[in-house]
């Protein structure tokens, strides 16, 4: 999955590939369904995207570090004081959760936050892409932090997985991919593992996605 010269400012969410800016799979998704956030609460917005950020820093620490037991014990100690108990409880719950799955790291690759691209004009940001050793095959996986998962999120978060996927897919030829992906989906009440098929009718509902962006955008 090499992409070194793709850029990816996160303070922007904006993509670059020989300075040239690419579209995010995530514009490209909310303008296909029409989702956007103007009716949630700007504090309720921070504090779920402050809670995300958390998660992920600390599964990706979790995930590249050995010591897993340091990041497990020392760094939720820290992070406690910096952060409300909603979100640690958050921190703790993800982690645990990963300690289980990868019970021996030894037995996989883990590829974090790896921004790819297709064909020049589209980009996006997988959170965990992993190789699983004893199958010689990746699955990709996505996490989520909603309070719940409704009809309109999962629509959502099925085409995000789809996009990447299809991306992988079609532009990293070494990789074999499974079409079974996964949502690790942690909040208040609950850790849980999803998984997501990739159909061709996923697939053609992404195309047609692309499709209706780029014809917009030509118009």
């Amino acid at each position: 999955m090499n992409m070194s010269k793709l850029i990816f400012k996160k303070e922007t969410h904006q993509y670059f590939l020989d300075d040239k800016e690419l579209i995010s799979v995530s514009r490209i998704i909310d303008n296909y369904l029409g989702f956007g956030y103007s009716h949630i609460a700007p504090e309720v917005l921070k504090n779920a995207s402050n809670r995300g950020k958390w998660v992920h820093k600390l599964n990706e620490l979790y995930l590249q570090n050995i010591n897993e037991e340091n990041i497990i014990n020392n760094l939720l100690k820290k992070l406690k004081p910096l952060t409300n108990n909603i979100n640690h409880s958050y921190c703790k719950k993800s982690l645990m959760f990963l300690k289980e799955k990868f019970k021996d790291k030894n037995n996989y690759e883990f590829i974090i936050e790896k921004p790819i691209a297709d064909n020049y004009l589209i980009a996006g940001t997988p959170d965990l892409v992993y190789l699983d050793k004893n199958e010689n095959k990746y699955y990709l996986v996505d996490y989520k932090t909603y309070a719940c998962i409704d009809e309109d999120k999962l629509k959502r978060i099925k085409l995000q997985l789809t996009a990447y996927y299809w991306m992988i897919k079609c532009n990293q030829g070494d990789i074999d991919i499974s079409n079974k992906t996964y949502v690790y989906l942690t909040n208040k009440n609950t850790q849980q593992e999803i998984e997501i098929e990739i159909t061709d009718e996923l697939i053609l509902e992404w195309i047609n996605a692309k499709t209706k962006y780029f014809k917009g955008e030509d118009e």
